[in-house]
Formats: C-alpha cells, structure tokens, sequence
C-alpha cells in the first residue's frame, strides 16, 4: 500500500475512534491495533496524538469550507433546494460533534474546541446567511426578518435537538426532526386563518406579551 493511501486508512480510521470516545480517552496503541499495524508504523506518519488529531480537525475544516462552497455556487440548483442541501450538511456536521469527544475537547483541549466553533461559524453560518439574504433578493423571504436571527434560531435548534441524546427520547429520527424543524422556521405553525388573525391584532399580542413580562 503507497504511503499516501496509508495515511488516508490512518486518519479515516483515527476520526471514527476520535469522535466515539473523546480525545484523552483514546491512546496511539489503541489506533495502531484498531488499524492492524504497529505503532511504529503509526508514529510514521504522525509523531503524537495531538498531531494525529489536529490534522483530522483540520481536514474536517477543508471538507467543510469546500463543501458549502459547492453547494452555495451550484448555479444549476433551484434556491430553495440549495438551501435545503446546506442546511441539511451543517446539520449532519453539528451532529457529528456529540458524544464524550465535545465535553472532552472543552475540559482538556479548550483552545481546539475553540478554534471548531469559530470556524463554523466563520464558514459553514456566514454561507447559510448568505443564502437567506439571497432568498430576501429574489422574494422568497420576508425583508423585515434580521438574517441573524434566523441564522441563530436554526443553529439552537439543529445543536438542542439534532443529537443522539436528545433523539434517544423522541419517538423520531435525526432526519424527521430536521424536516420539522425546516418546516416550522421556513413556512410557520400558523395555518392560514391564524396567520390572517395574529396579523390583525398585533397591537393586542404584543400588549399581552408585555404585561406577562411585567
């Protein structure tokens, strides 16, 4: 097997042990063994854990960036549908990060946990943004609606609900609660007779409101 292939089976198979048991938990001879190969083999290629690490955290960003990239600049999909498919990638991402490795990642690497965050954010959410403002310019969403509140509205409910914690409860797969939750940000739990009545009190509403908060 050429070395670069090597590397490859090395880092897939590191990922998938990193993400099932955290990062302190996990030792280079258990990779080494889980890969049929000795550890010397293994420091081959990567020196330390950490160094294994970082490069699989790394290669998860490119994977990320490229991707949205993709899906964002596909001039041959419909808006909506483009939108749909980068929703549901940042989805399958955040609920990737579940399990021992977050937790692990904030007590003892806080500046790698760090770093994932603010990437995501950076790359993954400004490309969802950018694809809300887009909908507003071809009417398909509402102007008086802030883009970064919709952004964070639907970043809290894929990191709340879209994890197995959370679906170990629910009667419900990651992917129905996903639809779910497209379909109440994106077409509202108003029917439209409600629509039609909560448009003409808002006055009263918003006065009701005010006094519960009194």
């Amino acid at each position: 097997m050429e070395d670069n292939e090597l590397k490859e089976r090395i880092l897939l198979r590191a990922e998938e042990i990193f993400f099932q048991h955290g990062y302190t938990r996990v030792r280079m001879d258990e990779i080494a063994e889980g890969l049929g190969m000795s550890k010397k083999t293994l420091y081959k290629f990567f020196d330390s854990k950490e160094n294994l690490f970082l490069e699989i955290m790394n290669r998860m960003k490119v994977r990320i960036k490229t991707n949205c990239q993709l899906i964002c600049e596909d001039t041959e999909m419909e808006f909506i549908q483009k939108l749909k498919k980068l929703m549901n990638y940042i989805a399958k991402q955040s609920s990737k990060l579940r399990g021992p490795l977050p937790e692990d990642l904030q007590k003892n690497m806080p500046h790698v946990w760090t770093d994932i965050n603010e990437y995501r954010k950076k790359e993954a959410l400004t490309k969802f943004g950018d694809l809300i403002d887009e909908g507003v310019r071809k009417g398909a969403f509402r102007k008086d609606i802030d883009r970064q509140i919709i952004v964070l509205m639907y970043v809290n409910a894929i990191s709340s609900l879209v994890n197995p914690e959370v679906l170990s409860q629910l009667p419900f797969t990651g992917d129905q609660v996903f639809e779910t939750i497209i379909k109440i940000m994106f077409e509202g739990i108003f029917t439209d007779e409600g629509r039609q009545k909560y448009l003409s009190s808002p006055a009263q509403l918003n006065n009701e409101r005010g006094d519960k908060l009194q």
